[in-house]
């Protein structure tokens, strides 16, 4: 008998992916010096399509070059390139998968190395191992371009021909800092409440899907802070997943 993993599953859109099978996103730091997809992380993605995995999810693709959550990320923030993502697109797909690009913003989550004055909702800093600086509240500014940059690299993912794409809201990443109220200590309309602190990514799945059509799946990674008393709750954490799920996306 076959098993139920190996049977197709349709989405809420109308995409079909082959099975229930799905490699979920990991942070390859396969990037060149300038950003770029390398014939390695390519090649990798093709071998890796060629294994039968209906889904495949590709980790930390960055929004912002000035801002990355590791060396080696890869950037996605403008069309100058895009021949080379079209490239990682095709060879990812070879085995009929599906593709999905996890965009990605870290935040205060963003090394030393990389800068010194990373952005975050507040000045609340990271304590590990002194590699992360204080982080510079963010002002209006600082947020519309952040929201903007995610609509854009959206745009830009289905435009290489990748078949879908997921907005990275958990791990302790920008998005994810919003979310908490350990981390969002904001008084005005982006902190506070929970219709508050998750504006921006509300923002965003608004933006994104008028930017790639209806159906284009959307997904949105995200997880309660287990650890964090008074963090992300589970409650507010379904609390969010509903309110996305209504609006399109794919929790």
């Amino acid at each position: 008998m076959t098993s139920p993993l190996a049977s197709p599953i349709s989405l809420p859109n109308g995409s079909v992916l082959p099975n229930r099978l799905c490699k979920s996103a990991m942070t390859e730091g396969l990037a060149d010096k300038f950003d770029l997809p390398t014939p390695a992380l390519i090649q990798l993605y093709k071998t890796w399509s060629q294994g039968g995995t209906g889904l495949h999810i590709t980790g930390n693709v960055m929004v912002d070059r000035r801002y990355l959550e590791r060396a080696g990320n890869v950037v996605l923030e403008d069309d100058k390139n895009l021949d080379l993502f079209r490239t990682w697109s095709k060879q990812g797909t070879t085995g009929g998968n599906h593709l999905w690009v996890q965009l990605n913003h870290p935040g205060r989550q963003c090394p030393k190395m990389v800068s010194t004055e990373p952005l975050s909702p507040s000045d609340v800093q990271l304590a590990m191992l002194g590699n992360f600086a204080r982080p510079r509240p963010m002002d209006q500014s600082d947020i519309e371009q952040v929201i903007e940059r995610f609509i854009t690299s959206a745009r830009l993912v289905k435009e290489a021909g990748f078949t879908g794409v997921q907005i990275h809201c958990a791990h302790g990443y920008l998005l994810s800092q919003f979310l908490s109220p350990k981390i969002n200590q904001r008084q005005d309309q982006w902190g506070g409440s929970l219709e508050n602190r998750a504006r921006i990514i509300r923002r965003i799945i608004v933006g994104v899907r008028a930017a790639v059509g209806a159906d284009f799946p959307i997904n949105v990674n995200s997880t309660q802070q287990i650890f964090q008393k008074g963090g992300f709750s589970l409650e507010d954490c379904l609390t969010v997943a509903s309110w996305l799920v209504k609006m399109g996306s794919i929790y």
